[in-house]
């Protein structure tokens, strides 16, 4: 899967993949290339999941913030009225 393949994977759809990459990796009979790619594509995965964790937060903490109403912003909003204070 490329890279930007990865990107375009909801949070869920990503964990779902890291969990058949880890089945996967406990195979015993499985050959040395191929477990180093779905390493690597693990790799990519959990990196995927934290970023979709830490935007999540960031719009959490901004609807939290906004005190008696509730406003789901974007991501390049949110971060700017994080700075903002």
């Amino acid at each position: 899967m490329s890279i930007k393949d990865l990107s375009q994977l909801s949070f869920e759809s990503a964990l779902n993949r890291l969990e058949e990459i880890l089945r996967e990796l406990e195979q015993k009979d499985l050959e040395l290339e191929k477990a180093i790619a779905l390493y690597e594509e693990g790799v990519k995965l959990i990196h995927l999941c934290e970023n979709r964790l830490k935007e999540a937060r960031l719009k959490v903490e901004v609807i939290l913030k906004e005190k008696d109403t509730f406003i789901l912003e974007d991501l390049d909003s949110a971060k700017e009225k994080l700075k903002n204070g």
